[in-house]
């Protein structure tokens, strides 16, 4: 009888060992099973930013008057700096793909100066080189000024017109 306890016991705690060791089993398998999960989220790679090109945009935009020694008067010229920037992360815009166009709208002239004496046309050219990401180019426009200054003159810049962004500026001349 000694041995049939001995025996029963034994059955019983092998038993419960067997029941344990299943469970063991069981919550492993839903544990591994959760963390395969939450580290799909945690570890997978983020998505590709795709971009479509080039993002070209313009700068700042700033006016010089310069003069220029003459046998007969000195000549002044009106320079248009225009910042040219590529706000792209990986996108290089390729040289000849960049144009861009400086054109005079409004002109306010002194009443004593006559209108026919100042008249500025377009001015328009394209980028040679290209432009890496996130870098920029200063492109120079000259529009040659009278003696007699206008007061100002307002111009409209536009990147590859006629869909690239546009800015309207104005040049105050201070005196002539």
């Amino acid at each position: 009888m000694a041995k049939g306890i001995k025996l029963l016991n034994r059955t019983l705690a092998e038993d419960k060992m067997g029941k344990l060791i299943r469970k063991t089993i069981i919550y492993s398998s839903i544990l591994i099973f959760l963390l395969s999960l939450a580290t799909g989220v945690v570890f997978s790679q983020p998505k590709a930013i795709v971009e479509k090109g080039p993002e070209i945009k313009l700068g700042e935009v700033i006016f010089f008057v310069r003069e220029f020694e003459s046998t007969t008067s000195p000549l002044k010229m009106l320079e248009v700096h225009v910042e040219i920037f590529n706000r792209s992360q990986r996108s290089v815009a390729p040289p000849n793909s960049i144009n861009v166009v400086v054109v005079p709208k409004e002109i306010k002239y002194p009443e004593e100066v006559s209108v026919a004496e100042f008249n500025p046309t377009q001015e328009e050219t394209t980028l040679t080189v290209p432009l890496s990401p996130n870098s920029g180019r200063l492109l120079i426009f000259g529009f040659s000024l009278p003696e007699k200054k206008p007061e100002s003159v307002t111009f409209e810049i536009q990147i590859n017109p006629p869909d690239g962004e546009k800015k309207t500026v104005k040049w105050e001349g201070s005196g002539n």
